[in-house]
């Protein structure tokens, strides 16, 4: 026995398909942006961490601590996050991820000690991490397909921009 779809029934799983949005650009440079904080976040506490060792009154040792933090949650966190944008997808992640990182860089300059600067570092870290492997899946996914060498061009053009845009934004 043979299951055919009628035309009923195809134009009912029409629609419920998702609907995909024409104006993706909004998105796409939200997502691009995530990704150029993130990029400028590290950049900045690697320049600046001599300034943030005279404004803490920390040791060479103790300051090493500050890039580690960040640095290592970022790159602790890349394949999960490619993981979790498989499983709840890039928007989903991506929006809640920038939703913490905006808080705990709020949080951040009110912190007093090391060992509190460190965990907000830690968790900013993490938040941050997700934008490196899914932004450029996320643009590729929601541009049309004349713009896509532009969306890369853009993701690259991006990082590169924002290392260097941070050491004169730190001076």
């Amino acid at each position: 026995m043979s299951t055919s779809l009628t035309p009923q029934a195809s134009a009912a799983g029409a629609a419920t398909a998702p609907v995909i949005s024409t104006h993706p650009l909004l998105g796409v440079f939200g997502v691009l942006f995530g990704a150029m904080i993130a990029t400028c976040t590290g950049r900045l506490i690697s320049v600046g961490l001599s300034d943030l060792r005279g404004a803490l009154h920390l040791g060479v040792d103790e300051a090493s601590w500050i890039g580690t933090a960040f640095n290592a949650a970022l790159m602790f966190i890349g394949p999960f996050s490619v993981y979790l944008g498989g499983l709840l997808g890039p928007r989903r992640v991506l929006l809640a991820s920038a939703s913490v990182f905006t808080l705990i860089s709020l949080l951040l300059p009110f912190a007093s000690s090391l060992p509190v600067i460190l965990a907000l570092l830690v968790l900013a870290g993490l938040t941050a991490g997700t934008f490196y492997p899914l932004t450029l899946s996320f643009v590729l996914r929601n541009l049309p397909m004349r713009y896509v060498l532009v969306g890369i061009a853009m993701y690259a053009m991006d990082i590169i921009f924002t290392t260097n845009f941070a050491t004169s934004l730190e001076a």
